[in-house]
Parts: structure tokens; sequence; C-alpha cells
């Protein structure tokens, strides 16, 4: 046969002599196929009922032209937009009975806070043209207009994401209808969890020039220790209508939107009428990179707050090395937990910093790409944007670095804790093991003061049955000692003969050859844990070489 170089395509010829056991086994094993690949009849062989009828798109998708944004429908894409729009937005629980919203308004006259109950939203919105309408409504100012809605969001049960909107149904479909709001923002709207991607969208006209552009992200949750609804932010800029809408949904009292309110409020009373609509309208992401900005400042507080908690977990752990503490196992089992706990709140930590990347990013690449596109675009105006951005996302990497820092020492003090009380646990199991020793000794003692007793007692109860009669009875004590010293001899030099025997296997070490080590390695290492099992027990009561043999081999087996 020839020779074959490739290792594999000799065992496929039946020679096997280059291979070892465990390579030879797996060339010839036969791989057989999983039963439902073959014969696709055990696919479900893991699954409960209740999977096997689950319908994970559970949309309803009875939709007629009626449904936003089917009315003017584009693309095939915004047929599944409005089927999840139409989900949520039919479920009368996501809502309020009353409207309660507050709205800043900025056109070319004036800013003023406005609170709109439902018929004061349905007039609002009346000021807004239609897409396709060129003309203004009669009681609609003229020039630039900003719009910021301002949406709380209330727990409640039997709604979508455990929060309802301070808005009724119908006020949230004219909302979305009237200001062209992307059907997606809907879900956000209502508080939907787990921060989504940001996603944006944009709209050319017939010329292919930029119609209309909007944008909507989710803002982290840095407070790990209370919750709510995230911050979920929508704008829209409109060309055409020449119109910037920003909906704002968060939960009540909300750290971050009260500090934009109060923003808002100072440029108000601070910029003049005439500089006013540059000051609010030039750039249409100033709102955006606003609320960045405030989750970074946001997220120093709770930073710092578990920089302290995990120094003192740290500082703690190093008081038990330099000795300043007792090493007390309870108060290392509770180091064990704060550590834990570090660690669970650096992995939220880390994933909120990678929430705020992704979210500023996203802004910033909607913002390089519209503002060369805006009539009253101005460098200055676009750069201080971009910086302000780009600081956030500079400051946001590098504080996730240090979070992943924080957790390599954390997983290193973790380990640190872990050795301590294994040591400690050694250092009971030896402190164990000394204690049996000298348990040992009073038993050796008292064995050997059996074995010295034992034939007496012995021989005295036979002479004292009167076996041998009563002709003897003067000399039974002369009997008692010539028959017990002979026997206690023979007792002890037997005890000692054997204890000697014991040791010279000891001492013994099997010399084997190769063959026997593969053959018969199991065999030997029965072989010397038994005899090792039995030198232990055997050199407990050891003769002749004292109490001091026991000592050395006791201790032998401790270290």
């Amino acid at each position: 046969m020839t020779e074959l170089k490739d290792p594999l395509s000799r065992a496929e010829t039946g020679d096997l002599g280059k291979f070892s056991k465990l390579e030879a086994s797996l060339v010839q094993t036969e791989v057989q196929q999983r039963p439902n690949s073959r014969a696709q009849n055990d696919i479900d062989r893991h699954a409960q009922i209740t999977d096997l009828n689950v319908n994970e798109l559970d949309f309803d998708f009875d939709l007629d032209a009626t449904h936003y944004p089917l009315d003017n429908l584009n693309s095939l894409q915004q047929v599944l937009d409005a089927v999840q729009c139409h989900e949520h937005l039919k479920k009368s629980d996501n809502f309020s009975s009353e409207t309660a919203i507050d709205c800043l308004h900025v056109d070319s006259l004036k800013a003023e806070w406005q609170t709109l109950n439902n018929k004061g939203m349905v007039d609002f919105l009346e000021t807004f043209p239609s897409v396709h309408d060129t003309h203004l409504p009669a009681n609609a100012p003229s020039g630039r207009r900003l719009a910021v809605f301002f949406v709380p969001l209330v727990p409640a049960e039997g709604t979508s994401y455990g929060a309802r909107a301070l808005i009724t149904q119908e006020n949230a479909e004219l909302l979305i209808r009237k200001l062209q709001i992307n059907p997606l923002f809907i879900l956000n709207l209502l508080g939907r969890p787990d921060y989504w991607a940001p996603k944006s969208h944009w709209e050319t006209d017939g010329e292919g020039k930029l119609a209309a552009c909007d944008l909507f992200c989710q803002h982290p949750r840095w407070n790990l220790h209370f919750q709510g609804s995230p911050i979920s932010v929508y704008s829209r800029h409109d060309v055409s209508r020449n119109l910037t809408t920003y909906v704002i949904s968060h939960k009540p009292a909300d750290t971050s939107i009260n500090a934009l309110r109060s923003i808002l409020n100072i440029a108000i009373g601070t910029a003049s009428k005439s500089d006013m609509p540059a000051i609010f309208m030039d750039d249409p992401f100033d709102i955006h990179v606003i609320l960045s900005t405030l989750s970074l400042e946001f997220s120093k507080h709770h930073v710092k707050r578990f920089q302290r908690f995990m120094w003192t977990q740290i500082n703690k752990v190093n008081d038990h090395l330099a000795g300043l503490e007792t090493s007390d196992r309870s108060r290392l089992g509770d180091l064990t937990k704060q550590l834990q706990i570090v660690s669970q709140n650096a992995d939220s930590h880390i994933a909120n910093a990678d929430v705020a990347i992704f979210t500023a990013s996203a802004i910033r690449d909607a913002h390089s790409r519209l503002a060369p596109q805006l009539p009253n675009s101005r460098t200055y105006i676009q750069r201080r944007a971009e910086d302000s951005i780009s600081y956030v996302i500079s400051s946001m990497e590098k504080q996730k670095t240090w979070f992943l820092n924080y957790k390599q020492r954390k997983d290193s003090t973790m380990s640190l804790v872990y050795n301590l009380v294994t040591q400690q646990d050694a250092a009971n199991n030896i402190q164990i093991a000394r204690s049996m020793k000298e348990d040992s000794t009073s038993m050796t003692s008292i064995a050997v003061l059996t074995m010295v007793f034992l034939p007496g007692t012995f021989v005295a109860t036979i002479v004292d049955a009167e076996i041998l009669g009563t002709s003897v009875r003067d000399k039974l004590w002369l009997i008692w000692v010539t028959v017990t010293i002979p026997l206690t001899l023979a007792v002890m030099v037997s005890w000692w003969l054997y204890q000697r025997m014991q040791d010279s296997k000891k001492m013994l070490k099997p010399v084997l050859s190769n063959a026997d080590k593969e053959t018969n390695l199991p065999e030997v290492e029965d072989r010397r844990r038994g005899s090792f099992r039995r030198r232990s027990v055997f050199s407990s009561f050891s003769f002749g070489s004292g109490l001091s043999r026991q000592r050395t081999v006791v201790g032998e087996e401790i270290r």
C-alpha cells in the first residue's frame, strides 16, 4: 500500500499505527445524524405545550386606509410601521381619560408655555398646517416654529409597558397624524423599556431635496435604586412647513426633564425677542444635545456613589490583609456579598454607558447630515453642537473604561477574599487534625496499657476458675507469674514484629517497567492507597519506637 502523508488519510486506509488510542477511536467512530435532522419527527422533544401554540407576532393585521400612515402610503415598510403603531394605539389602557401635558411653543414673535387639556390640544394642533396644504390656518403664526410636548408617564397596570401616558387616545392619534410623527415612536411614547436603538428617517421632495427628517431615541436610567419609565425623545424637522417638533415622554418629576425646563425658562427670560427665534430654532438638535449632556451630568452623582461603595469594600479587604481587622469568616462572607453587588452595579453602569454612547452617536450622525442642508445654517452653530455631543461621547467612553477597570479590581479583590476564606478553612482543618492527633495519642496510650494488662487479666481469670484443681491453690501466684510474663512478652513481641513488617513494606517502592506502567497502573495505585491506609491506622499503635514515631507519621499526613 502506498504510504500516505496525511495522518487522517492513513487512518482512513486502516493504518492506525501512527495514532494514539484516542485519535484512532475518533477516526473510527461513525458520526450519527441527529434524529430530528433526518426525519423531523422529534423537533419538539424539549418543548412545553404552551410553547407549541405561541404566536410570537401577535399583531392585528385588520387595517385599512383610515389607519395612520396608510392614508398616505409611500413605502412597503410603512405597512409594518402602521401594524405596530395600531397594536398599541388601539389599547385604551395606555392612555388617560384626560389630557394634561405641557407644551413650549416658540415662533418668530414669542415663546410661551401652555398647559393643554383635551380641547386645548385640539385647538393648538389646528394651528399647524397639513403636510400637503400650502396655506396656513387663519390662527397660525408665520415664520419658523418650535413645539416641545412633555408627556408624563404614570405607573399603571394593564398597559403595554406598565405606564399610562397623560394624553387621551384621540389626542395622541391627532398628534401623530397632524405632526407626521414616526408611527414607531408610539412604542417609546408609552415607556418601552430596554433602550432600543435610536432610529432616524429622512424624507425628500420630488427634486431630491430634504423635505423632513426625524430621530427618536432613549436616554439611560442611571439611578439603579429607582427605575420608572426612561426618557424617550422624538424630534422632527419639517423643512416644507418650517417646523421643528419635539415629543418627550418621561416619568413624573424626572430630574433631567426638570433641568431642561429650567434651562428653557432661563433662555426665555434672558433672550431678546429679536434673538429668540435664532436661539431656539437655528439648530433643530439643540434639545437633543442638551438632554445628552444632562444625562452625562446626571450620571456623575451615581458614578461617584458607586465608587464610594466599591472603595469601602476594597478598603475592608485591605484592612484584613494589614491585620487591622480580625479575619472573621462571617465578615469575609459579607464582603463576598458586597463585592457581588459591586459587580452587578458595574455591569449596569457599563450598559448605561453603552446606551448613552449609542444615543449620542446617533444624534451626532443625524446632526452632521442635517446641518449643511438647513437654510439658516451657520458654521459656528453647527460646530458648537458637534463639539458638545462629541464631548458627551468621549466622556461616556472614558467612563465605560473606568467601569471596566473597576470590575477588574472587583474580580481581583473577590479572588483575594476567596483565598482568605480558603486559607482560613485550611487553618481550621489543620487545627482539627491536631486535635485528632492528640486524641489519637490518648488512644495509643490506652491501647498500650491494654496490651500490657490484658494477658495478665486473662490468665488470672483462668486460674481463678479452679480448673487446675485445689491441690495447686498455694501455687496460684507462681503459676500466674510464670504464664503471664511470657504471654505478655509474646503478645508485645508479635505486635512489634508485625509493625516492623508493615514499616518494611512502607519503605519498599515498586519499580515497574514501561509496559507495567501502561497496563498495571490502576492496580499499583490501589495497592499504594491500601498500604497507606494500613500504615495510617497501625502506626498509631506502634510499639518499640514509642510515641515519637506516631507523632511523626501523623505530622506527615497533616502536611
